[in-house]
């Protein structure tokens, strides 16, 4: 009779791991921003399955938080939850010092975080919306950047993972602060790219096209419907779709990758 495998904290039997085709992120200790919900909480979930310890960052929801902390936990991983607004620097100050209590240094970072944005044709868009939409996808990323590059620094290695949009290079009607308040964090990834990776940091950026969660119900069912069928893979996306993208970036197996700009779309980028 064969004996069952005994799990320890932060990892899974290696037959459960090659049954899901996850790769190994054992030891790595792995912040995602936004991590309550949507693409942030899936990709917890499947990095914890790979073995990371995982930092679930969330603003206002620490019910949906401590639930994907649980189904980490149940299924044998670690992790930990944190309420911080990113787009304040003393926040994100408070926990860095809380993973570090706990963890250690952090090993790659998911910018997620997701936020809210006016919906309006572009010159009905307010200039304070405009603004406000920059202003807060740029200052997370460089909070965290402030916060958890100098660990990096110093061990010579790490990884920035930053989620943006396809509408960053394709726009679409009324999402004009959106597109654009991505597109200049795509900018201001890209820099990061040739600046840090003489030092051993990575940076990369996944570009999801419409997938369905709660941010993209503002989107009209028909409308969804429609992007479905224009995809040659004639799919919806759903963030275990993105979540996979995330996990491989976050591995030893993309150490040579940075500056990559990763389509997940099911296709619909080939359409005119």
């Amino acid at each position: 009779m064969k004996r069952a495998l005994r799990k320890t904290p932060g990892q899974y039997n290696s037959k459960k791991m090659e049954q899901e085709g996850t790769l190994s992120l054992t030891g790595k200790v792995i912040l995602i921003t936004g991590a309550s919900r949507g693409i942030g909480a899936s990709a917890a979930k499947r990095m914890a399955r790979s073995g990371a310890s995982v930092v679930i960052n969330y603003h206002l929801r620490r019910d949906r938080a401590l639930e994907v902390l649980q189904e980490v936990e149940r299924e044998g991983g670690r992790g930990m939850v944190f309420q911080a607004d990113v787009t304040e620097i003393k926040q994100v100050e408070e926990m860095g010092g809380a993973i570090g209590k706990k963890f250690g240094s952090v090993d790659v970072l998911v910018n997620n975080a997701y936020f809210p944005f006016e919906v309006n044709p572009i010159h009905q868009i307010s200039l304070e919306g405009l603004k406000e939409a920059m202003d807060r996808e740029l200052s997370a990323l460089h909070n965290c950047t402030r916060v958890f590059l100098p660990g990096m620094l110093e061990r010579k290695k790490g990884k920035f993972i930053i989620i943006s949009s396809r509408v960053a290079q394709q726009p679409l009607p009324r999402l004009g602060a959106y597109a654009a308040a991505k597109a200049a964090l795509e900018a201001m990834a890209n820099t990061m790219a040739i600046e840090l990776g003489p030092l051993g940091v990575t940076v990369n950026v996944v570009n999801p096209a419409l997938t369905l969660t709660d941010a993209s119900a503002i989107m009209p069912e028909e409308f969804r419907e429609r992007v479905r069928k224009t995809r040659p893979l004639q799919k919806h996306l759903y963030p275990e779709d993105i979540a996979g993208t995330i996990s491989f970036l976050a591995s030893d197996d993309a150490d040579m990758m940075t500056g990559t700009h990763i389509l997940v779309t099911g296709g619909s980028h080939l359409q005119l």
